[in-house]
């Protein structure tokens, strides 16, 4: 009875230190929830306030002590963080001058961490049996769903953590359960400690493994809410909104002053800093051929980003009705084929976007907008933009700001790859270039031009130049949506990132490939717009066949790229960010192909969509992926320890082992595993010697002790052939006295357990 009880007394303390644990770690993901919300000092109160509490209640006191400690320590915490953030500031005596200030001043600071505290102990005291574990879980997940779906926060690695804490506190419920109700095979478990922890950790560096593998989807399936207020909308249809600063692909989406998100950038002027992927849909498009979905241009660098679409002169041609037809380029491009192609553009936002989106360069517009009688569009042929006219939202006959619904023919050019790779400067710009794009600013950084003249050095022509820059940059820079940007000293965007942050998402890769392209002497310009977005694949189509085959872009796919003018040849689309591919078709063996039918190519990257991986930055990525492959590789390396030391002693000896060897060399190793135990051997000693002196010390190896014995002495002195089932017993013998001397540890500690009870 007085081993059980003390059995018992050492299962609650354990298990209490976990369920501190796992408790803290799913508080800390409601803190980090709050923490854009709160005030700095608010969110240090209850954080160090929740800290405290979950340490002291872990201490080996009494419940009365330990309330004492608690109170006295939170009210400490309260006053240095109050003091610190210069929210309270201590004058007078300390009673009553001080405690009147503090009783003033906490409020209402302390109200949060007093609820946290509350919330926390209440906790800890209920959830004690699996069901109310699993509810405790359920509502935490619920509750991060709704948040996660129906405000702007991205709460996934929120999730992650509470399901990874919730798990770890059921099992750590099923061990103390286990270890109650059987005793004796819980002093076995508990004494293999490493094996325990060796297994879980394989375990979890392959879920690891296998999440930052998984390939990106994007959600195809609109949440219900969403649904229902979209009910009368049409096929489609969808009420989320995204404020209307969202950024390319991450650039400048600001929601609080905390939070920025991705979306299609309304500001380029100062490109760069970090956001969070929003998956909130923008259109969906019906179309026969994947595409980028392009929006606008940029002619002008200023050092910081991009002059808007205000400050850079535009030559428009006024259109007014709701068809456009045929619009006309200002550069045309003879030697490239050109195939239309029709795409219908459903919106599936509020948002009023300053451009009309189509792959490529658009032919031609119809608004398909019932409620639309009449529509102002600029046509700017030299940068291929349709602009959405202001004098359209002033309009009292046009019931939606932006249009919801309407028709592009795409004009996607068919390029002759191998002609325009072979084309050479003077075959493509005969009587100069497109001067317009080819500004560089006047402090431009001389590495920058240096470091494009050294990367297409082999380039014997301007496309393959680009394609060795495009190669270069794609190669040798990690994509992260969080660059650290306390690398930055250079004031030029793309300096700071060629030489400095050497990280960064689609804006950076984008704008330096105008850039060095620039400093080359070749025309290019920077473009913004939407990736593909996402098709459902075949098995939803057969499950709900009406969602139809279009694409559905959300804000997780807006996107940066660059267009360089190869003279007759015209504007042609390089990706130089990594994970993502430019759908450019080109003419092969006198057949079409499109780049992303490359499986090779086609993935898509984080900004297009991403796993367990989003928002981990690639040094992260890296260091987790080395840590898993690690573990897992020391794992094998430990189950196969004993086939590798043979492989070794076989390439030292330059031959086969035979089964005596292996034997002989077997039992040496026991032996050496024993002295790790206590069964120390002298110098002088022989096996056998060794083997009586063991016998006497621990009488319960003999029988197993004379049979290595009798093994061994076969394999060294007979001369009979060791047999392969000598061998095989000798292995078993092997494990069995590993076994045993590890089971007599056990029970000397657990008999000395008993006897520390009596008394």
């Amino acid at each position: 009875m007085k081993v059980s009880h003390v059995l018992e007394r050492s299962s609650l303390t354990w298990y209490r230190f976990c369920s501190v644990l796992w408790l803290v770690i799913i508080a800390m993901q409601w803190i980090r929830y709050t923490e854009p919300i709160w005030f700095d000092e608010t969110t240090a109160l209850v954080t160090a306030s929740l800290l405290a509490v979950a340490a002291i209640e872990l201490l080996p006191l009494g419940n009365s002590w330990r309330w004492i400690i608690k109170a006295v320590v939170v009210m400490a915490v309260w006053r240095i963080i109050l003091i610190a953030h210069d929210v309270y500031v201590p004058s007078g005596l300390l009673i009553p001058d001080q405690l009147y200030g503090m009783a003033r001043d906490f409020t209402p600071y302390i109200w949060f961490s007093l609820t946290a505290w509350a919330l926390f102990e209440l906790a800890l005291r209920l959830i004690n049996d699996k069901r109310r574990i699993l509810l405790f879980l359920a509502g935490d997940l619920v509750a991060f769903a709704i948040l996660d779906s129906f405000t702007s926060y991205y709460l996934w690695q929120h999730v992650a953590w509470t399901v990874f804490a919730g798990l770890g506190w059921l099992v750590s419920l099923h061990f103390r359960s286990f270890q109650l109700k059987y005793p004796h095979g819980w002093n076995r478990l508990r004494h293999q400690p490493l094996k325990i922890a060796a297994n879980i950790l394989v375990i979890f560096a392959c879920v690891l493994l296998i999440g930052i593998s998984m390939p990106s989807v994007s959600p195809v399936l609109t949440d219900p809410y969403t649904a229902w207020k979209n009910r009368g909308s049409g096929p489609g249809g969808s009420a989320a909104a995204v404020p209307a600063s969202a950024g390319v692909a991450g650039s400048a989406t600001i929601v609080t002053p905390e939070e920025v998100i991705s979306g299609y950038s309304r500001d380029d002027t100062e490109l760069g800093g970090g956001f969070e992927f929003s998956y909130s849909p923008v259109m969906s498009v019906d179309t026969s051929v994947r595409s980028y979905w392009r929006g606008e241009t940029r002619r002008n660098y200023t050092g910081k980003g991009w002059m808007n679409l205000s400050q850079e002169d535009r030559d428009f041609e006024v259109i007014q009705g709701l068809s456009t037809g045929e619009l006309p380029l200002a550069v045309s491009a003879p030697k490239t084929e050109i195939m239309q192609v029709e795409q219908t553009i459903t919106m599936q936002n509020e948002l009023v976007y300053p451009v009309l989106f189509g792959g490529y360069a658009i032919g031609s517009v119809e608004l398909l907008d019932e409620d639309i009688k009449n529509a102002i569009l600029g046509w700017a042929p030299q940068e291929a933009e349709l602009i959405w006219s202001a004098m359209n939202l002033a309009s009292s006959s046009s019931k939606h700001l932006y249009p919801k619904k309407y028709k592009v023919v795409a004009n996607i050019p068919i390029i002759p790859l191998e002609e325009v790779r072979e084309a050479s400067f003077e075959e493509l710009y005969p009587g100069g270039k497109e001067t317009d794009y080819l500004q560089i600013p006047m402090r431009f950084p001389d590495r920058v031009r240096e470091l494009a003249q050294e990367v297409t050095a082999e380039g014997s022509t301007p496309y393959r130049k680009m394609e060795l820059l495009q190669d270069y940059l794609r190669q040798n820079y990690e994509y992260t949506n969080q660059p650290d940007l306390s690398l930055k000293k250079s004031d030029d965007f793309v300096d700071a990132f060629l030489f400095e942050i050497k990280q960064g998402y689609c804006d950076y890769y984008s704008t330096s490939m105008v850039m060095m392209a620039r400093s080359l002497g070749i025309p290019a310009r920077w473009v913004k717009g939407y990736s593909p977005g996402t098709q459902p694949d075949l098995e939803f189509m057969q499950r709900i066949p009406e969602t139809g085959m279009a694409y559905q872009v959300n804000n997780a796919d807006a996107h940066s790229w660059a267009e360089l003018y190869f003279g007759d040849y015209g504007w042609i689309p390089f990706e130089a960010t990594p994970g993502f591919n430019a759908p450019v078709m080109y003419e092969q063996d006198g057949s079409v192909v499109t780049l992303a039918d490359d499986p090779e190519l086609a993935a898509e990257s984080g900004g297009a969509g991403a796993g367990i991986h989003e928002g981990m930055s690639p040094k992260t990525i890296r260091i987790t992926v080395i840590v898993c492959l690690g573990v897992i590789l020391a794992w094998v390396i430990y189950q196969l320890r004993a086939v590798l030391y043979f492989a070794l002693i076989r390439l030292r000896m330059g031959r086969p082992l035979t089964f005596g060897e292996k034997a002989v060399l077997e039992t040496k190793r026991v032996i050496r595993r024993l002295s790790w135990r206590g069964f120390d051997r002298r110098d002088d000693e022989t096996v056998r010697e060794s083997f009586e002196r063991w016998k006497v010390k621990k009488p319960e190896l003999t029988t197993t002790l004379d049979a290595l014995l009798r093994e061994f002495e076969m394999a060294t002195y007979s001369p009979q052939v060791f047999s392969k089932s000598q061998w095989n017993i000798v292995k078993e013998l092997s494990r069995k006295l590993t076994r045993m001397t590890r089971k007599r540890r056990k029970r000397g500690r657990l008999s000395e357990v008993a006897h520390n009870a009596k008394f």
